[in-house]
């Protein structure tokens, strides 16, 4: 199950209804139904391939309209290799419960988002929805899942820019930096901020995925760190050993030159210790040496000078 999974899962339990559902309904009617026409009939039907989201979407309905919509057939998503289960409503309550939600107007049939979404608990209902309906929530894998890794992404794959430009606007009311752009055909609002996605996740009543999510971003952070401090070391034993090469090369055009052996004591001992422990870091060669890395460093400094004056 993936993580888009497990928040769904999460905010379709029935023990989670207690938002304005009339709201919720609303938002996922918008996010994955449609409205059909048959024998001059006014129908709808919505399809997913969330089992808990279908079931709990047949419950509201049935719960506020006395009227549960049924599971007409089952079809195969052959793009994401799942099932999607697709629900009918039909009959003389089918135009009624559009009307309701406003999709349905004198008009003609609108997916715009209808209803009060300046109410706090209706706009987190909607959201919600339509979330359950149309939302998809990628993290990054964590050890042990595989070696591809992704970024912090939320998004709502809408079908009309009205729609779209409500959810962003309910977002970023909520003080979620929600952004949107149009791929193939679908209008898509999303949100990179992990953070953000994690407050999403709290008022929309997924409290298990919000920790999870926070396991998450520890997780990377720690290894984040990991990762930065062993390239900060590498890059520091690269440049000691560049450093190394240089004054062994300055050493060796010494002694071709036969300027070594002429040299002080103190430079000639440090010459023959830095050729003989190539490896050493400065610490462990001063220690060698019993000096201090300050007075190495000047040594070392000072045969390189009299190398390239040589």
């Amino acid at each position: 199950m993936n993580f888009t999974e497990k928040v769904k899962e999460e905010l379709t339990e029935k023990s989670a209804a207690s938002e304005n559902k009339k709201a919720y309904l609303s938002g996922f009617l918008r996010g994955c139904g449609s409205v059909v026409l048959a024998g001059g009939k006014i129908g709808f039907e919505f399809s997913t391939e969330s089992v808990s989201a279908a079931k709990y979407a047949a419950y509201l309905f049935d719960s506020v309209y006395g009227y549960a919509p049924t599971e007409c057939f089952s079809k195969s998503d052959a793009l994401n290799k799942k099932e999607r289960l697709i629900f009918e409503c039909g009959g003389p309550r089918a135009a009624e419960i559009l009307a309701d939600l406003k999709i349905l107007t004198e008009d003609g049939v609108s997916f715009a988002a209808g209803g009060d979404l300046e109410d706090i608990g209706a706009k987190k209902a909607f959201l919600k929805g339509l979330f359950v309906g149309a939302g998809n929530i990628t993290v990054p894998r964590r050890r042990g899942e595989g070696k591809a890794s992704t970024g912090y992404h939320l998004e709502f794959v809408l079908s009309g820019a009205e729609l779209a430009s409500a959810a962003e606007g309910a977002l970023s009311s909520m003080n979620i930096g929600a952004k949107s752009t149009l791929r193939k055909g679908s209008y898509v609002v999303y949100v990179k901020s992990a953070e953000e996605i994690k407050d999403f996740l709290v008022f929309a009543g997924a409290p298990k995925a919000a920790l999870e999510l926070t396991d998450i971003m520890i997780e990377k952070e720690v290894v984040g760190n990991a990762n930065r401090q062993k390239n900060c070391d590498l890059a520091n034993v690269t440049k000691q050993m560049d450093a190394a090469e240089k004054v062994i090369a300055a050493i060796d055009e010494l002694e071709s030159k036969g300027v070594l052996s002429g040299l002080r004591e103190e430079l000639r001992e440090t010459a023959e210790a830095r050729r003989k422990f190539p490896e050493d870091t400065l610490q462990e060669l001063s220690e060698r040496l019993s000096v201090t890395k300050s007075c190495l460093n000047h040594r070392l400094r000072k045969l390189t000078e009299i190398a390239r004056k040589a």
